[in-house]
């Protein structure tokens, strides 16, 4: 394929990507009315799992893939339940506004990790959008404390789980590209080891397994299209292009957020979510541009 259609692909995949991540946070947040982060968690994978077996099997039958199983398990592990346990307790106790724009700071840790692990050089230009968009992300993060509203809605313990997911997922990225996993092996994989683990993280809780049907429009959304489609989409724009230029696309999940969590959600996009959402976009620009 030639590059430039390859590229262009890529791009396109991504955006799709983008936009049905960009849309998450919001719709989990609704649903938490209705149920717990690890109930949704174990609804989601289930179904998700269900749906994509039979796309799996006819995969595995039609294409010889060698796979490294271990890894290909250890991959899926980082990347569903060490990553998104923290992201879905973080946005049970932020707002779904607060939660895209930490998300979209991501690349940031790519960049980190990248410096630390593989030892790559910043330039004078790279290092000044980092820490640009370093301040972007504390001064989101530290929200609550900034302007006193330090509640249940806007918690700055909400705002540290979700960095925490971010640096759990560029773990994930950056190791899944090294090993150049097959995506769809990789997908299933995820689905499937995180059924056992939230049933059982559900069950060491005492918590219930009786759904609010209230509730169940928000997983089959994440499950079919947040788990099965963007989950591939993301691994496979990866895959034909460089890891910076996909990161790109990170931070324009806010703009699928923020208008519905506005006009859903009722959420306020204050002053210090502005500046913040300005200089994490600024930061993270200035460190990826050619």
């Amino acid at each position: 394929m030639p590059r430039s259609k390859n590229r262009f692909i890529a791009y396109l995949i991504l955006l799709i990507n983008t936009a049905i991540w960009g849309l998450s946070s919001p719709i989990i947040k609704y649903a938490f009315q209705f149920t717990s982060p690890l109930q949704f968690l174990f609804f989601r994978y289930l179904i998700a799992a269900a749906v994509f077996l039979p796309i799996f099997l006819l995969y595995r039958s039609r294409h010889q893939v060698k796979i490294h199983h271990l890894q290909t398990v250890i991959l899926a592990f980082i990347g569903t339940p060490l990553c998104l346990i923290p992201l879905f307790y973080g946005l049970n106790q932020t707002t779904a506004l607060e939660a895209s724009i930490l998300e979209a700071s991501s690349p940031i840790f790519t960049i980190i990790m990248a410096v630390i692990f593989l030892k790559d050089k910043l330039q004078p230009k790279e290092l000044k959008g980092l820490l640009i968009a370093i301040a972007g992300t504390a001064m989101i993060a530290l929200e609550p404390i900034i302007t006193g509203h330090n509640h249940v809605q806007l918690s700055v313990e909400g705002n540290l789980l979700i960095i925490i997911s971010n640096i759990a997922w560029t773990i994930f990225l950056l190791l899944s590209k090294k090993y150049k996993t097959d995506p769809v092996y990789l997908s299933f994989y995820s689905f499937v080891i995180s059924i056992p683990i939230f049933f059982l993280l559900i069950c060491s809780q005492n918590n219930s397994f009786s759904l609010d049907l209230r509730a169940l429009p928000s997983i089959l959304y994440m499950a079919i299209f947040g788990s099965i489609i963007a989950f591939w989409t993301y691994l496979e724009g990866q895959k034909r292009i460089e890891a910076s230029e996909a990161a790109v696309f990170t931070y324009l999940k806010p703009l699928f957020a923020i208008p519905l969590s506005i006009l859903w959600l009722h959420e306020s996009f204050s002053p210090v979510a502005i500046i913040a959402t300005a200089l994490i976009a600024v930061g993270v620009y200035t460190s990826e541009s050619r």
